[in-house]
């Protein structure tokens, strides 16, 4: 009787309990421009995210937005810089740098939650980022550790808009 029990129980969690690492089942190109695109995904759990990017292979930038998440992330594969930061910093042309003191890694990526900062705060460095020239993101003393062209931001941040729009988010 245990070892039936045992294998409903098994058998309940393999097939009807929810997966929490949905993985990217398709991924189309919305706009492209400049060094950006703007991406649709759909996961395979039938959730879809937008992205706008610059960069990609061993260093991308990005603005990742789903219905649960907006997150501004910096990807650098050539070494373990993003591990060694203690703060996430960066700065749009010569202006004033933004930066958070509690920002995640994930598989290399580190990554700012845009909800934690106010919503004034958010339009603002998204206006910097669509009026701006490049992008630099900066080390614990304000050392640029990369570089990102913003030459097609603008037009990249609408249709990032758009796209969330049309996915109701």
């Amino acid at each position: 009787m245990k070892l039936f029990k045992f294998c409903t129980l098994l058998f309940y969690l393999f097939f009807t309990y929810p997966s929490f690492s949905a993985e990217v089942f398709d991924e189309k190109v919305l706009f492209k421009k400049g060094n950006w695109e703007v991406v649709l995904l759909r996961y395979d759990d039938r959730r879809t995210a937008c992205i706008a990017r610059n960069g990609l292979g061993n260093k991308e930038f990005q603005i990742y937005v789903n219905a649960k998440v907006e997150e501004l992330a910096i990807f650098d594969d050539e070494s373990d810089v993003n591990e060694s930061l203690k703060i996430f910093q960066f700065a749009v042309d010569d202006l004033a740098s933004w930066n958070t003191e509690s920002p995640y890694l994930d598989s290399g990526w580190l990554v700012m939650d845009l909800n934690s900062g106010s919503d004034k705060a958010v339009i603002e460095l998204i206006q910097e980022i669509r009026k701006g020239q490049e992008l630099f993101h900066l080390d614990d003393n304000d050392k640029i550790i990369s570089s990102f062209s913003l030459k097609g931001s603008a037009a990249s941040v609408s249709e990032l808009v758009k796209c969330i729009e049309e996915q109701g988010f």
